[in-house]
């Protein structure tokens, strides 16, 4: 893949994880406390008690990780092939 094209799937990707987090942090800040106090949203309890944010950030996470493997698995081996071209 050339520079010019993983530019333009890192730029994507940053895009898609910024319109997960920008979701993430209205959700906490406008849906989730009314006065003070946890009235919905991600204080939710779920599964065992735990609130819908700590799922909601951990999928954050493992969203992350997804993309880094995404940009991986078009990026390093055709650069090391450039580079041994280059040789």
């Amino acid at each position: 893949m050339t520079p010019h094209r993983m530019g333009a799937l890192a730029g994507a990707l940053f895009g898609l994880y910024l319109v997960a987090y920008a979701g993430f942090v209205v959700a906490a800040a406008f849906f989730t406390f009314r006065g003070g106090s946890a009235v919905g949203g991600l204080a939710v309890r779920t599964f065992g008690g735990v609130p819908w944010g700590v799922l909601a950030g951990l999928g954050l996470i493992i969203g992350a990780f997804a993309l880094a493997l995404v940009y991986a698995a078009f990026g390093p081996a055709d650069r090391a092939d450039a580079a041994e071209d280059r040789r």
